[in-house]
């Protein structure tokens, strides 16, 4: 069955210390919940500000510049994946669409997976 990356896009969460972050995740559990067998990997990634940003000149054995933080400012951060099994695109949007970042002021961004 044909894989589908759905990428998540999302604006500031709370801080998973805070109380806001229980009801943020709760979001989250209820799509696992819902997709059930269908999500078949992902991951949810740290904050922006933890980011490390690498650029390499001159081939794998060149010069790596490290900058801290994400290649671009912007509200919205790459908050995670997850990898989708749907019958087609259409079946991706149809799961894709109860991620929370989808409807709180984020993006789900869709895509197949290259067969290897």
């Amino acid at each position: 069955m044909p894989q589908f990356a759905a990428i998540i896009y999302e604006a500031p969460r709370p801080d998973p210390t805070g109380p806001d972050f229980a009801g943020y995740m709760g979001g989250y559990m209820a799509f696992g919940e819902r997709a059930g067998d269908a999500i078949t990997g992902g991951a949810g990634l740290l904050g922006p500000e933890t980011a490390t940003t690498i650029s390499v000149t001159g081939g794998p054995d060149g010069e790596v510049v490290m900058t801290d933080g994400p290649y671009v400012e912007t509200k919205e951060f790459l908050g995670g994946f997850y990898v989708l099994e749907a019958e087609d695109l259409d079946g991706a949007v149809a799961l894709a669409r109860h991620i929370p970042a989808a409807f709180d002021g984020g993006r789900v961004e869709i895509r197949p997976l290259l067969p290897m």
